[in-house]
């Protein structure tokens, strides 16, 4: 699902317009990517906790041509899902 059909599913369930959904689905991003980037950590009850990790930079070296490439230091943004998402996830298999 992307971020268009998650807008009309949004829509279509609350009964708003799809100009609302994407107005509520944009704030809703943007407070997460703030609260991530302020608090490093969002948790969302029943679904997981977004968490940042920083990823340390190292040196390759391309096998072609031999040359060295630096990368440097990144910070990830990681999902763990909590135990009620995974036991959801897991019924619907079965």
């Amino acid at each position: 699902m992307n971020r268009n059909e998650l807008s009309t599913k949004l829509a279509q369930e609350k009964k708003i317009t799809k100009q609302q959904s994407d107005d509520i689905i944009v704030t809703l991003f943007n407070i997460i990517k703030e609260a991530l980037k302020n608090e490093g950590k969002v948790c969302i009850k029943d679904f997981g906790t977004f968490l940042l990790k920083s990823r340390k930079g190292r040196t390759l070296k391309a096998i072609s041509t031999n040359e060295i490439i630096k990368i440097p230091d990144i910070i990830e943004v990681k999902l763990k899902v909590s135990k009620s998402l995974k036991d959801f996830l897991n019924e619907k298999e079965n």
